[in-house]
């Protein structure tokens, strides 16, 4: 009986500043943030925002767990591990069990949708104008397709959340959206919902981008801001305000601007840093 109290009182000793000096990162196969195969291995946005963060904390150890996208905020509200996601939406309900840094660890481009160039050409959309996400899955009865457990922000969420008799698709494999893509550029899906990088990303790399094209939303803000998540319990909160004072220091750096516009086609690059300088500016 001793010596297995003593085994478990010495495993303590070590563990406890073990787990204090490791943040266990939660990433997913998801390109353009996290690219784990192919010419641009390890190139993604959200994974090279990661790897600044690792040079900042060199005492601290970086673990990466791949899961499926799908089962990052699930992992995120069991209070029992440790870990942490970058690049998270913040909503009332998320906020009730995980932390969020204040500091975002990404700044993108609001959602869009992408859609077939005849479709576009039919339905006489502008292609420097946002439409109506609302106007087109209601008016215009056009089957939206969406990856299952991701938050596009509390508006658009709540319209997909309460409009009734929508033509919805939700895709809940790891591969959701290129599979959606694939669906969109054989027609059997009209819209994708999804963020402007994801899109040329993706439609680019299908050899599918000369069919598709994209289109800002009204129900979006100009920008769209993604936050740093840990586990809700007492660990949890000291990586978070770690990670808060990291991410000031990060965000000054040209390092991080070129990692936000990595993923971007030019114009939408211009987009972007526009858009940040103006937020800037007016705060």
């Amino acid at each position: 009986m001793l010596r297995a109290f003593l085994v478990v009182f010495i495993l303590s000793l070590f563990s406890s500043p073990v787990i204090a000096n490791t943040i266990n990162w939660l990433t997913h196969d998801f390109a353009p943030y996290y690219i784990l195969n192919g010419e641009n291995k390890h190139q993604g946005r959200d994974e090279s925002i990661i790897s600044l963060l690792e040079k900042q904390l060199p005492n601290i150890t970086f673990n990466r767990i791949l899961i499926p996208s799908g089962r990052v905020t699930q992992e995120l509200s069991n209070t029992s591990a440790n870990t942490c996601a970058l690049s998270l939406y913040k909503n009332s309900f998320r906020e009730e069990r995980i932390y969020f840094t204040d500091e975002s660890s990404t700044t993108g481009l609001s959602p869009a949708v992408a859609m077939h160039i005849k479709l576009s050409r039919a339905l006489k959309l502008p292609a420097d104008k946002a439409v109506s996400l609302a106007s087109l899955i209601t008016a215009d009865k056009l089957t939206l397709g969406i990856s299952m457990s991701r938050s596009y922000g509390n508006e658009i969420d709540t319209l997909i959340n309460t409009t009734p008799d929508i033509n919805l698709i939700i895709r809940p494999t790891r591969d959701s959206l290129a599979s959606l893509t694939y669906m969109l550029n054989l027609k059997r899906i009209d819209l994708l919902l999804g963020y402007p990088s994801e899109h040329y990303y993706l439609a680019k790399s299908m050899n599918f981008d000369k069919n598709l094209t994209q289109r800002p939303l009204l129900e979006s803000p100009e920008l769209s801001y993604g936050y740093i998540g840990c586990t809700k319990n007492q660990q949890g909160a000291k990586h978070i305000a770690l990670l808060n004072e990291q991410l000031k220091i990060i965000k000054q750096t040209q390092a991080y601007t070129q990692i936000l516009m990595r993923w971007l086609p030019p114009h939408l690059k211009i987009k972007l840093k526009t858009r940040i300088a103006e937020t800037k500016n007016a705060t």
